[in-house]
């Protein structure tokens, strides 16, 4: 077992020598034997939780790859908002492998803010946050919303539920609000619960369920109501390197939803699966702390079964293709732009990322940081998989902003220009949370 010694405060101790003749012997690297692993600067988070993430080995050369993917883990934690590693000198010519860590805002004192999103307008927010509750990096969210959404719900997550990287997610809670494009007030009930699973360092699955019961109405007379059992599972392949912002990697996603209605006396049985594949590539182009990103992806979605009208997608919002409006009952009933909705669609994104500020702790404990994206989304949506491949595809272009935030990874603006056979449209602004990808 890996024997690493906790240290709460920077080690004073360096002796410069050792590092200079190393240095001038290894060609200016300096690569000693580790003869031991410290950490400082976790207050709450549990030491438990930083340990298994670190997998240099002792009494071994210094591995700086290891190390660094070493500080990857800490930070993918979430947890942290900045955290580095350093090699202090021994007088033996060993060297310990320190790691310093800024833990960031862990919780969020009960309280009510105003809070955006793209489907349903503004509404004030409130409740109670904990992201790392307890120490033991688990998330607890308790609240609710009035306004353009009306909700209420609790949430609990443990990436470490049931040993390494076997993790829990439960989740129950009610949301009320106005559909965008359809006639339709909604009312959704649901509780899910999902178990992950990790194979090894880069293979993640999970399996779960949601049980739902959703209905629309109109006049507040109900005019669709569904009772359903859904199943889902989902397996990926990751090899990000840090994931609010990879610098390089890849990931492959799949996702199976499957709906299975439950028969009363308001509604009937019926069924639909839906397969969701998506593909992403990253890579830096130069070696500058200020990291430039050229980031690829191309996402497929095919549906099978039912395809009412109540469960249609659309196009045009901050994760799909940018630069159009967000379609309301008007423009999805003037059958102007139909081509913007459907339910199996494929598109495909291209984005360059260059950090201006690069994520670090203030002295307040919260993170700050600054990207410009410069991007090109295209792709198509239609009733089904044969009338898609008929489609003119849908383009926009744009540039945003990246600010990282504590508990949500990073607050995302885009402005965009659409573009379809031969026509651009006027600028749009998106707003979102996390990469689009």
């Amino acid at each position: 077992m890996l024997e690493i010694k906790l240290k709460k405060r920077p080690y004073k101790g360096l002796f410069l020598l050792p590092i200079i003749l190393c240095s001038l012997l290894n060609g200016g690297a300096y690569y000693p034997i580790i003869s031991s692993i410290e950490f400082y600067g976790n207050t709450k988070t549990m030491d438990f939780v930083i340990v298994r993430e670190i997998q240099h080995s002792l009494n071994v050369p210094l591995d700086s790859i290891i190390a660094e993917a070493d500080r990857d883990r800490l930070d993918n934690l979430g947890t942290f908002s900045e955290v580095s590693w350093r090699v202090v000198p021994l007088e033996d010519d060993t060297g310990i492998l320190s790691f310093i860590l800024t833990e960031s805002i862990q919780k969020t004192p009960p309280g009510a803010l105003p809070v955006y999103d793209e489907k349903t307008g503004w509404s004030l927010t409130g409740g109670w946050i904990i992201q790392n509750f307890r120490g033991r990096n688990q998330t607890l969210q308790l609240g609710g919303s009035i306004g353009g959404q009306d909700t209420y719900g609790i949430n609990f997550a443990d990436p470490w539920m049931f040993g390494n990287h076997v993790s829990l997610s439960l989740g129950i809670g009610r949301s009320l609000f106005r559909h965008n494009f359809l006639d339709r007030e909604l009312d959704v009930g649901s509780f899910q619960m999902t178990f992950g699973r990790w194979f090894g360092e880069s293979i993640k699955s999970s399996l779960g369920f949601e049980l739902e019961e959703k209905s629309f109405s109109n006049d507040n007379t109900v005019s669709d109501y569904y009772y359903y059992f859904s199943p889902q599972v989902s397996i990926n392949y990751d090899t990000r390197n840090v994931y609010w912002n990879p610098g390089k990697g890849i990931l492959v996603s799949h996702y199976f939803y499957f709906m299975n209605g439950i028969e009363t006396p308001e509604t009937s049985d019926y069924t639909f699966l839906i397969w969701r594949q998506s593909y992403s590539l990253f890579f830096k182009l130069n070696q500058s702390k200020k990291k430039l990103v050229l980031a690829l992806n191309g996402t497929v979605k095919r549906k099978w079964g039912e395809k009412e009208e109540v469960w249609l997608n659309y196009f045009g919002d901050s994760y799909t293709v940018r630069g159009w409006a967000l379609p309301n009952q008007k423009l999805y009933n003037s059958q102007d732009e139909s081509f913007r909705f459907g339910h199996e669609s494929a598109y495909a994104s291209i984005e360059l990322r260059k950090d201006i500020i690069p994520k670090y702790a203030t002295k307040y404990g919260t993170e700050f940081g600054l990207s410009l994206v410069a991007f090109y989304d295209v792709g198509m949506i239609a009733e089904d998989w044969i009338n898609l491949q008929n489609m003119k595809p849908m383009s926009g272009t744009g540039f945003g902003i990246r600010i990282p935030i504590p508990m949500v990874d990073a607050i995302r603006i885009d402005l965009g220009w659409g573009y379809r056979d031969g026509e651009w449209n006027s600028p749009t602004l998106h707003w979102g949370i996390q990469q689009k990808f």
